[in-house]
């Protein structure tokens, strides 16, 4: 297992201001993708606790991950599973790692309902930038598709600080978006009324 206290700053973007961030920073950096299968009950008692349960498929594994707030950022724990995602599959206790299970209890909810409800891919690019990571992406979910710009750091206010400026070089404005998981599931809703 791996914990991460996660301190990222992030901006959607549109089609025109994603191929500006990636010509100025990204011409040389290679493209992998990642898909990611969220987990919630049908009532979303984890997003009504503002966390968020996934499997993301990786090239050579999967991994599931929690996340749940934290005093700053979010808390995210991490765990590689042999569990093969898939929508609509229940998931059992027996496929969560003991340390999930624990912090699930906590949200008070029954676990037996949980069910993977949706997917999304994510072409991402990566580069380092001031010692922090820089994180463009381009991600497709229920025939729709969106650009985001993430900045992963360490230090929250030095962090904001850099992201800020890296904003200001395409003239915009910091305005905090939904999470990936959110804009699924609110996507979801408004094509589906659930």
């Amino acid at each position: 297992m791996a914990t991460n206290n996660e301190i990222e700053f992030k901006q959607l973007l549109t089609q025109s201001q994603y191929q500006s961030i990636y010509k100025t920073y990204f011409q040389d950096v290679g493209t992998f993708s990642q898909t990611n299968y969220y987990i919630d009950t049908p009532q979303f008692d984890l997003k009504a606790h503002q966390s968020a349960l996934r499997i993301r498929v990786k090239d050579d594994y999967n991994e599931m991950t929690l996340k749940i707030p934290a005093e700053v950022g979010l808390m995210e724990y991490n765990f590689e599973t042999r569990v093969v995602p898939e929508l609509n599959k229940s998931i059992t206790t027996q496929m969560l790692p003991a340390e999930i299970i624990e912090q699930l209890e906590k949200m008070d909810f029954d676990l037996n309902q949980l069910v993977i409800l949706g997917a999304l891919t994510t072409e991402r690019l990566e580069k380092e930038v001031n010692g922090n990571l820089l994180v463009l992406d381009k991600s497709r979910y229920l025939d729709f598709e969106d650009f985001e710009l993430e900045f992963e750091v360490d230090d929250y206010d030095e962090g904001f600080k850099q992201f800020k400026n890296i904003l200001e070089q395409f003239n915009m404005q910091h305005e905090i978006p939904d999470n990936k998981v959110q804009r699924f599931f609110k996507r979801k809703s408004n094509l589906f009324g659930n």
